[in-house]
């Protein structure tokens, strides 16, 4: 087999796959290589907001999403037997988040990549690139293994969308950058027959949050969020992760009568971190340009909106300069919000949050936006005293310590 196209994605989930839709409706040939067999599961977080949502609609895949019938949900938290309820801001009529697994979102927008023109090879793994990556050598295209054949695919453009072990960015040198540690994990199960709501509710045990959120066709997704140095001393995942739902009553009362239909899975490697992301003939999307803590559950609504956003730049072959600029722009201040996330609550702070939380729903609203990105996350902190003074004073001040490396964006081509 030989062929060459405009744009060669690895990696066919939702940051590939959501590009490629937006590049063959601008008229490019476009190729999609995935080293697993497509569609199926991956771990993920499974949250999206009311701007993610609007861009689910842009590529025609909600209807198909809601056929499913995942509950809108606004957003609860729990603590000592208080809790507050809030929507978000909305957008385009759209004050709630939905939660939907990987395996539905994912086919559908291969399906739709498919519908819309691009070619789509699964079960094949990229092994190599055609070209160095450098001025000199820039990347002309891949080499996969099709039906167990080594096969050479050329096109103007590689584009690594395969996650945070990025072969991409593995073979044209992409190291991570401005790495922020965590001290927290996270392990999630699916379950069905769970006494469901129009909630995605947070229990906050500190230094654990344990969280539900009820998900598509009869799924819950239901969480749990703790120490990280605790996974070694962890002998039997299954048994803890059960024995820490049913310390929550609120929770295990929902459970009582479901079945866990999946096993637990998770990780306790979670740092955020940025790559390079682009070169000569060659870029990086979704978790393997940038990858942020996953209680700050943007990975799925920064690929869809680097997906939006890079599109154009691809056709009018200015992402070299324009893409590095525009992630720092759009990162930098949530990036700078998830070494909070990423901290572990204790019942002294959460009591005051929900203090202001629950006399004040402006300022509940607000605290949930910094999910929606419809408020910068300081904007929001400032109106809730006690999150201010344990996430920092500014993002300046936060991602102070992480610019001892060079930032991303000066090591775009231009800048080199």
């Amino acid at each position: 087999m030989g062929a060459k196209f405009d744009v060669v994605v690895v990696g066919g989930r939702v940051a590939g796959a959501s590009l490629a839709i937006h590049l063959t409706r601008r008229g490019l040939s476009v190729a999609i290589f995935d080293r697993a067999e497509l569609p199926g599961d991956t771990m993920s977080t499974h949250v999206i907001y009311p701007n993610t949502i609007a861009r689910l609609e842009r590529l025609d895949a909600l209807d198909r999403i809601m056929a499913h019938r995942p509950p809108p949900l606004y957003t609860s938290w729990y603590h000592q037997n208080r809790m507050f309820v809030a929507p978000h801001t909305p957008e385009e009529g759209r004050d709630w988040a939905l939660c939907i697994r990987r395996s539905t979102l994912d086919r559908h927008l291969q399906e739709i990549a498919s519908e819309s023109g691009a070619k789509v090879f699964d079960n094949a793994p990229v092994k190599g690139l055609l070209g160095a990556g450098t001025d000199d050598d820039p990347v002309r295209g891949v080499v996969a293994e099709i039906d167990g054949n080594d096969v050479s695919i050329e096109a103007a453009l590689v584009v690594g969308a395969d996650g945070v072990s990025s072969t991409v960015a593995g073979l044209v040198g992409a190291k991570r950058e401005r790495v922020m540690p965590t001290k927290s994990m996270l392990y999630y199960a699916y379950w069905v027959d769970v006494d469901g709501r129009n909630t995605q509710d947070f229990f906050f045990e500190p230094p654990w949050i344990c969280a539900h959120f009820p998900a598509d066709d009869g799924h819950h997704v239901v969480t749990m969020n703790g120490p990280v140095e605790m996974r070694r001393s962890i002998q039997d995942l299954e048994a803890f992760y059960l024995d820490r739902i049913r310390s929550i009553p609120q929770l295990w009362g929902r459970l009582s009568k479901a079945r866990k239909v999946s096993d637990v899975r998770g990780t306790p490697r979670l740092e955020g971190f940025y790559r390079r992301q682009a070169g000569p003939g060659w870029l990086l999307s979704g978790d393997a340009a940038h990858f942020k803590h996953p209680a700050s559950a943007q990975g799925i609504g920064d690929a869809l909106h680097a997906a939006e956003a890079l599109a154009p730049m691809i056709a009018d072959d200015t992402f070299r300069e324009s893409y590095p600029i525009w992630r720092e722009e759009v990162s930098r201040d949530l990036y700078a919000f998830c070494e909070f996330l990423a901290d572990l609550p204790t019942d002294e702070g959460m009591s005051q949050t929900m203090d202001v939380l629950i006399q004040d729903p402006a300022a509940a609203r607000a605290v949930v936006d910094i999910w929606s990105r419809s408020i910068r996350p300081w904007d929001a902190l400032r109106m809730v005293p006690p999150m201010l003074r344990a996430a920092g004073p500014s993002p300046e001040a936060v991602l102070e310590k992480y610019t001892g490396r060079t930032p991303a964006f000066a090591q775009s081509s231009s800048a080199a």
